[in-house]
């Protein structure tokens, strides 16, 4: 049996409620050339029952099941990576959909453009049932518009040094967003699982030090935003966030110039600041107190003074 052109992986875990609709959504793909590789992180409701059926009724569904649950899925998606016969990977959540020339655009930009290690493109924001709350990247073309060159077809290419775009700014990439061509990375492109959940935001990063990138800013996929995301911990974000954005510069600080190093250490300092707020806010101020200390040693300035002294004292709401 030929290899697939796209592999597509999923990584499940008590996925019931929206996996019809997910894998669905890869079976309705204009480009059908693809497998499927969904691995199950020791579900306990139907998710492999869900899994099962769909394999005996479409060949190109693969599962793999944990032996235990590694508790994120950054894990499973490293376990899919090993196993993956396609030139290209797509990723997509459990939870999320990709609309039905998801595929055929991505592999046509990778084939368009042999020089790019990866390709994305714009996805829409949808609620719990499905209906659009917003666009993700709907200032992108604006925002990085000094990091891309625009294609007489409607694509862009994301040039070399996007890495310090998306260091600085935003990683522009999504997950349900991307796809990679393996072959032409040097490098390592499997998660890093000592983050609980900047994993993905990591991996963009190194595919932009990696190479140019392709962009279309059509949307091609939906992702859901409801009270399950793994985002939604405040706390657990502002931590994760914190360590990506420090590791990060450690490893890109020698190819930033000075304005670019300031900019990316003000972000950081940004980020110290809003944990700080968001500590005061639950009534922790020796927390608060300590992250507004390390914003104003990122960031020296009279607002991060006075940041660290409103520590002391709760938040004043006004009706």
């Amino acid at each position: 049996m030929a290899n697939p052109l796209v592999s597509v992986i999923i990584p499940c875990f008590n996925s019931e409620r929206y996996l019809r609709s997910t894998l669905n959504s890869v079976l309705a793909q204009t480009l059908s050339d693809f497998e499927i590789i969904a691995v199950d992180d020791c579900s306990t409701d139907s998710t492999p029952r869900i899994l099962a059926k769909y394999a005996e009724q479409d060949s190109r569904i693969i599962i793999i099941r944990h032996e235990k649950n590694s508790g994120r899925p950054a894990y499973s998606k490293n376990t899919a990576l090993k196993a993956i016969r396609g030139k290209y990977v797509s990723l997509l959540d459990h939870d999320d959909l990709f609309l039905p020339d998801k595929l055929r655009v991505s592999v046509d930009m990778l084939e368009k453009y042999p020089e790019c290690v990866a390709a994305f493109h714009d996805i829409e924001l949808v609620d719990s049932d499905g209906n659009m709350l917003s666009r993700y990247l709907g200032s992108f073309l604006d925002d990085a518009r000094d990091y891309l060159e625009p294609d007489e077809s409607g694509y862009f290419i994301c040039k070399g040094d996007f890495y310090k775009f998306q260091s600085i700014r935003y990683a522009a990439l999504h997950t349900i967003s991307t796809t990679i061509c393996p072959e032409r990375i040097a490098g390592d492109i499997s998660f890093d699982v000592s983050y609980g959940i900047c994993d993905d935001t990591d991996l963009w990063v190194r595919l932009g030090m990696a190479g140019s990138i392709a962009y279309s800013p059509s949307i091609l996929a939906s992702y859901r935003q409801h009270e399950t995301n793994i985002t939604r911990d405040q706390d657990k974000w502002d931590r994760e966030t914190l360590l990506y954005l420090q590791k990060n510069r450690e490893r890109i600080k020698g190819r930033l110039l000075p304005a670019e190093d300031a900019a990316l250490r003000r972000r950081i300092s940004d980020t110290f600041a809003n944990q700080g707020w968001h500590m005061r806010c639950v009534g922790r101020h020796g927390a608060a107190t300590r992250a507004y200390l390390k914003a104003l040693l990122w960031r020296p300035g009279m607002a991060q003074v006075f940041n660290v002294v409103k520590a002391l004292f709760p938040v004043r709401y006004q009706a």
